[in-house]
């Protein structure tokens, strides 16, 4: 797609009201950028849409069509988890003749009952767009103090002041667009944004000023006064569930549990709701409540029992850890979670998931950074997170090929730390959805599973055993008196990593160590006629080592990946490109054997 032009306004009225105005012209050039055109709006109590219209013109130019707001789908649809929540979706998708077509939008929105911050500046809104022109531009009275962040933005705002009114204008031109790489990080790395918010600000009633982050603290720390009062037979029985235990980490585990099992997440986002919590009562006389309510819960019964915990807003986005410094926000968080410092360890608790191990700091916030209200105020912090050698996959089969090329094993797979968190829904998953995961695994044709069983262990550095049985008509392809066995059935060749010149810098989100053990019984009047070499290869991005060996009349096979998180110049791009490349030979390597004269 390109942005043809992007024009965008926002006129600050008053502390609760604003308008922002827009008019977009874009050209779709395929299929795969149609639905980036699609228009999509959520209002809220916060956010009105006044007007809408599009107009749609064919390859040529020539006008085809005009929609109104009456064309305009509108739902109030939330997923499974939502109870209640006062947003719209508003959308439009229009039929099109045919590629390239062009479509203008043009909206209005008003701002009503309080503005934590101003529209950003995305003019870029994704991989695969180009933009000719885009510019937006901003109103407020020169008086108004303001907070901005930029990035990726070639040059500063210009401007103006006229009647006490000042107006910035941000502008681009002529942005490639950006394609798509393995291993490129977060969007954000590389599209021009700009976040702009009032210092003062007024929301739904409710006033604050936000300097810094311990500022941000403070006004989040308003929001929980009074929230966490429990009546006394309430604390009379949390007092009595921890009575037996010896330590305070104990007394954790126990009140964690109880969340658990008396309560279920849901969300209510209902005008300030998006920020400020259920108080505890509501939650514990309903059993339900969202991040923010089930964390302000768990916390209200840990001071009951006399542990302190704080109360901590965080990103839930693998890929995207770090907050800016420099501009605390609220649109950079979305999530928030537990923090219970003890003597010698701290755990980081998630209270709308229980199911995860008690001390285990899963993939969606491990190393992330957080805001944790601490007394009146608040902290910036970085949750810990996990060495990548300790982020292990393994597989232990034993596998028996007979004389006619056919194979049976028994096998077991061991997921550890972040690769448990990746496969963790294993569990929850009925048998047979189990026997077909375990099925894509085993990258031999017509093979069958089965006796699938699993053991979980729920420890601060949690696992997840799988074991299993398959055979397999034929282990490996057949040419006349030769048989080409597999070494890893279990593994292929590292797939759709482009071997071009390389745009953007590397960015491995998640390091990881993949540990294999294969022992094949070979069949009775063959001979080994090759063996793989053995291959023992390392550099900047991480190791390999690969071994077959021949013991008796088996072939023992063990080989092992680890591959670094981090970040690396795109200079460097060849060197992993070297590394996969050596992998993927290791893991599609053959043994051949030769059927014996008679």
């Amino acid at each position: 797609m390109v942005v043809r032009s992007s024009t965008s306004s926002f006129e600050y009225k008053s502390a609760n009201a604003g308008v922002y105005k827009a008019t977009e012209v874009l050209t779709v050039l395929d299929k795969k950028g149609k639905d980036m055109s699609d228009f999509r709006y959520t209002v809220d109590k916060f956010r009105e849409l006044k007007s809408f219209t599009a107009l749609l013109y064919d390859a040529n130019g020539s006008f085809l069509k005009k929609f109104n707001m009456s064309d305009l789908l509108t739902t109030e649809y939330t997923d499974g988890h939502t109870l209640t929540d006062d947003s719209k979706h508003c959308y439009f998708s229009s039929d099109v003749p045919g590629y390239p077509f062009t479509i203008v939008y043009e909206y209005e929105v008003g701002y009503k009952n309080g503005i934590l911050s101003f529209p950003p500046f995305v003019p870029q809104e994704g991989l695969h767009i180009a933009v000719q022109r885009a510019s937006y531009s901003i109103s407020i009275p020169e008086a108004l103090k303001y907070k901005s962040k930029s990035v990726n933005l070639p040059q500063e705002p210009s401007f103006t002041v006229r009647k006490n009114i000042a107006t910035l204008v941000w502008e681009v031109n002529g942005l490639k667009a950006i394609e798509s790489e393995n291993f490129m990080g977060d969007i954000e790395n590389y599209i021009p944004l700009m976040f702009i918010r009032p210092i003062t600000f007024v929301y739904d009633n409710t006033a604050g000023e936000i300097t810094d982050w311990e500022s941000m603290a403070k006004w989040e720390n308003t929001l929980l006064q009074n929230r966490d009062i429990l009546p006394d037979d309430v604390k009379a029985k949390l007092i009595d569930l921890v009575k037996n235990a010896k330590t305070d980490s104990e007394k954790v585990k126990i009140l964690y549990d109880y969340l658990g099992e008396t309560t279920r997440y849901l969300s209510v986002q209902l005008g300030i709701g998006g920020y400020q919590p259920f108080p505890a009562l509501e939650v514990n006389k309903k059993g339900y409540g969202d991040c923010k309510a089930l964390t302000n819960y768990l916390k209200a019964m840990l001071g009951v029992v006399g542990i302190q915990s704080y109360y901590t807003s965080i990103r839930y986005d693998e890929d995207k850890k770090a907050l800016y410094s420099d501009f605390p926000g609220f649109n950079q968080m979305n999530h928030v979670i537990l923090q219970v410092p003890l003597p010698g360890d701290t755990l980081w608790l998630e209270c709308t998931n229980t199911r995860v191990p008690f001390g285990f700091i899963h993939n969606g916030i491990a190393g992330h950074d957080a805001l944790a209200i601490v007394g009146e105020g608040g902290r910036l912090c970085r949750l810990p997170d996990y060495p990548d050698s300790l982020n292990v996959e393994s597989y232990r089969s034993e596998i028996t090929i007979k004389a006619d090329g056919s194979a049976s094993c028994v096998a077991k797979k061991t997921c550890k730390v972040k690769i448990y968190d990746d496969n963790v829904g294993f569990v929850y998953k009925k048998p047979a959805e189990q026997t077909d995961d375990v099925r894509k695994d085993i990258h031999v044709p017509n093979a069958t599973v089965a006796k699938v069983t699993f053991t979980e262990d729920k420890s601060v550095l949690p696992s997840l055993r799988i074991s299993f049985d398959w055979d397999a008509s034929l282990y490996g392809t057949k040419t006349g008196s030769r048989l080409f066995i597999p070494v890893n059935p279990y593994r292929t060749e590292y797939g759709g990593i482009k071997k071009k010149n390389r745009v953007h810098d590397i960015h491995i989100v998640t390091g990881f160590k993949d540990v294999d053990s294969i022992t094949i019984n070979l069949p009775d009047g063959f001979d080994i006629e090759s063996l793989p070499a053995p291959v023992v290869y390392s550099n900047a991005f991480g190791t390999l080592s690969s071994d077959v060996k021949v013991e008796n009349k088996q072939l023992i096979v063990r080989q092992t990946v680890f591959v670094k998180s981090g970040q690396w110049p795109q200079s460097d791009y060849n060197e992993l490109i070297s590394l996969f490349d050596k992998i993927g030979a290791a893991y599609k390597s053959k043994v051949i054997l030769r059927k014996k004269d008679v």
